[in-house]
């Protein structure tokens, strides 16, 4: 029995502390008395246990032990019989507490059955999940309806994985026939509550309902059966040992910025444009060992988190479209160790150098399943979309969507030009995304010092990638002089005539051959 289930015996049953006190105290009572009363009659296979009173205490034939080791073993049964007796007992209670069981009901959309008609005749065959859908379900004696809708570009278009053989071979492939069941959406007449949920085989996911979190999950197999609904409470995390960190990684800053004041019209038609990140995840051997090697598994954990990454992102407009993944399924390509700059360090070099020969993308993550002792979760570069040092590391050792998220979405902000704001900052889910230190509540959240950095950051950097949607990024033909840094360009920094960058060449948008120009630094 587990220790896990025998201190939630001695929580939920009163009487279980008290018999087992009296446990102790006859089994330290029996050693004390026994001494010299222990005898094994080894021709008839008995242990005599002595007498107290006018109790003679014999049992029966017994494998050839020794009496002490024989009477261990007696008393460790009476131990386990006490527990099994209470655990049996309270199964029920522990359930009841451990979740509510609930009966989700779909509900009838009014336009779905001529959305499913257009569907039909545009592709030729039914989709089998729909646009949009609703459930009710109760919760707590409460009815509420999850009212969804279809997550859109979860995917890049020209999705793919990567893996290796056991002889290292690298093995790329686009799986067909993915079901796309995941779905976004909210509480109906909740303003403040979010879900993110997949609708594969029954309902799995996360939502939120008057500021408590929970997950729910299927107990069979299809959406209307038995679920569990779990109150979230993710695991305390001491501040001082959870934190992120940021590395400025030798962005040329001054290359991507503008050289004249952009007019109130462009700034407003670049901020209010569809901003989409092509993200590319790595997920290191440890990770894939995790999984027990099986990619399918793999797979659904990665685009439920996706998924909720999306929920956080898109209250500020942006969309993260994850374009592959990488899996280090025979062997680690560079070593990753449980310091988390060492690891970062080695993941940088790795993807500048490999970049070339990668998919192509805006932003990579590493997901290591290693435990990181310095306490820091994730490590990303700051301010770095678009280039080669887009990148960062995260602890994912636990198979928890939902802290692992908010690491995720912390170091991505890190990329996007936020810093960490103060740990009591206040953001209306309780828990900022950019807070400097992990915090126990999911944080879905930008606080209005976070918004303002990303905007200075949009409008400074102006990072071009964030506004090529849905087409593959390597096909775009950049544009020289139109002071947007894109796939090809060193730099630029406008025309002829507006070009103030002394290391950026106007009319060829890349860097000029002078001492200094283009040099990195790590800090």
């Amino acid at each position: 029995m587990s220790w896990q289930l025998f201190k939630a015996i001695r929580k939920h049953s009163p009487n279980f502390q008290r018999r087992f006190e009296v446990f102790k105290t006859f089994f330290f009572q029996f050693v004390k008395r026994s001494r010299g009363k222990i005898k094994l009659d080894s021709e008839v296979g008995e242990i005599k246990l002595g007498s107290w009173g006018d109790h003679n205490f014999v049992l029966g034939r017994t494998s050839q032990l020794p009496a002490v080791a024989s009477m261990s073993l007696v008393l460790l049964s009476i131990l386990g019989l006490i527990i099994q007796t209470q655990a049996i007992a309270i199964r029920q209670t522990l359930e009841s507490d451990l979740y509510e069981v609930v009966h989700p009901k779909k509900l009838h959309i009014l336009h779905k059955r001529e959305t499913q008609n257009n569907q039909t005749e545009k592709h030729g065959k039914e989709e089998r999940y729909e646009p949009e859908l609703q459930y009710q379900i109760t919760l707590n004696g409460e009815e509420v309806i999850l009212s969804l809708q279809k997550a859109e570009h979860l995917l890049g278009p020209d999705y793919t994985e990567t893996y290796y053989s056991p002889g290292g071979e690298e093995i790329t492939t686009r799986p067909q026939n993915m079901e796309h069941c995941y779905y976004k959406g909210h509480i109906l007449n909740e303003k403040d509550s979010v879900a993110s949920i997949s609708t594969c085989d029954g309902l799995r996911g996360y939502f939120t309902h008057h500021d408590q979190r929970y997950m729910i999950k299927p107990l069979k197999s299809t959406d209307q059966e038995e679920h569990a609904v779990l109150t979230y409470n993710q695991e305390e995390l001491n501040p001082a040992n959870h934190t992120c960190g940021v590395r400025n990684a030798g962005r040329k800053q001054d290359l991507i910025r503008t050289s004249r004041s952009l007019r109130i019209s462009e700034i407003e038609e670049f901020l209010q444009a569809e901003k989409y990140i092509d993200l590319l995840l790595v997920l290191d051997n440890a990770f894939y060992k995790m999984y027990n090697e099986n990619i399918t598994v793999i797979r659904s954990f990665v685009f439920d988190v996706i998924n909720l990454l999306n929920v956080i992102y898109n209250t500020i407009d942006v969309q993260v479209s994850l374009v592959g993944m990488e899996i280090w399924s025979n062997s680690d390509k560079i070593k990753v160790v449980p310091n988390t700059g060492d690891t970062f360090n080695n993941f940088l070099k790795w993807h500048r150098s490999n970049l070339g020969k990668m998919k192509t993308h805006d932003h990579a993550q590493l997901l290591s399943g290693v435990d990181f002792k310095t306490r820091i979760s994730g490590l990303a570069a700051s301010n770095s979309l678009c280039s080669p040092s887009s990148v960062a590391v995260i602890e994912a050792k636990r198979k928890n969507s939902v802290s692992l998220v908010a690491v995720m979405s912390h170091e991505l902000g890190h990329v996007l030009g936020m810093p960490d704001v103060p740990y009591n900052t206040k953001c209306p889910s309780g828990s900022c995304v950019m807070n400097k230190y992990l915090s126990s509540k999911f944080p879905k959240d930008f606080s209005t010092r976070s918004r303002s950095h990303f905007k200075k950051y949009m409008i400074s950097q102006k990072p071009r990638c964030l506004l090529q949607a849905l087409v593959p990024k390597n096909r775009t033909k950049p544009v020289c002089g139109n002071q947007l840094l894109e796939v090809g360009e060193d730099c630029d920094c406008g025309s002829s005539e507006e070009c103030t960058n002394p290391c950026c060449e106007a009319m060829t948008c890349m860097l000029k051959s002078e001492v200094n120009c283009g040099k990195e630094t790590e800090q």
